[in-house]
């Protein structure tokens, strides 16, 4: 199993300073060697292709109001020039006299995913039964809709929540299916629905872990 460590970093964010924390793996996302520059909202927001920028500032706008969790996916273009297909997760805010004075939550880097998972999980997808290719399918569609992705990103984005909260592809799908038809359908609610299912939905127990990230679990 190829090690995935290295594709997921944590960050915080200070908004009163507009300042960024980084770990060194998101440093590395970002193409740049780990402490070599103080991140700041603006380089953040600079690196994103230029499609993808307003998409990611207006999260991030309604986070520091709000401090609710999101997760969004986008190209990043690094610093070394590499294009790299990201989701940033907040987990929330840390507020101080009613005020959101912070952020915090982790880069996922889904790069080789888009490239080589995708393929995996579409197989594993055809092989599974109608009714669970039907799912999928309905899960997928709906993660295009509420974050903007292409086919390989929504499959990408879907593999990698089923693999870090151990569920079955086919449960996911189907929670998310669930919740795609529980409200209306536009795509700042839906992205909302999916952003508290998904952190909803309880994280492997740390008594669980081994080293290296768990393998996907397909239906």
């Amino acid at each position: 199993m190829r090690d995935r460590k290295a594709q997921v970093g944590r960050f915080t964010c200070d908004l009163i300073t507009g300042t960024w924390e980084w770990d060194d793996e998101v440093f590395r996302i970002h193409g740049l060697e780990p402490g070599s520059i103080t991140p700041t909202t603006e380089y953040v927001l600079n690196c994103k292709h230029p499609e993808d920028r307003e998409r990611v500032a207006s999260v991030i706008t309604q986070a520091r109001v709000t401090g609710e969790p999101f997760s969004i996916s986008y190209r990043l273009t690094g610093a070394d020039g590499v294009e790299r297909r990201v989701v940033l997760v907040c987990e929330g805010g840390i507020c101080e006299d009613d005020t959101v004075t912070s952020i915090d939550g982790y880069y996922v880097d889904l790069t080789a995913d888009f490239r080589a998972e995708s393929v995996e999980f579409a197989n594993e997808a055809v092989a599974a039964s109608a009714e669970s290719r039907a799912i999928i399918e309905q899960a997928k569609g709906s993660l295009m809709l509420a974050y903007g992705l292409d086919a390989n990103q929504a499959f990408a984005m879907l593999n990698w929540w089923s693999s870090h909260r151990n569920l079955k592809v086919r449960e996911l799908a189907t929670r998310l299916v669930e919740t795609w038809e529980s409200g209306t359908a536009t795509s700042d609610e839906l992205r909302g629905r999916f952003d508290a299912l998904l952190h909803d939905i309880a994280a492997p127990a740390p008594a669980a872990h081994v080293e290296g990230d768990p393998a996907p679990l397909p239906d």
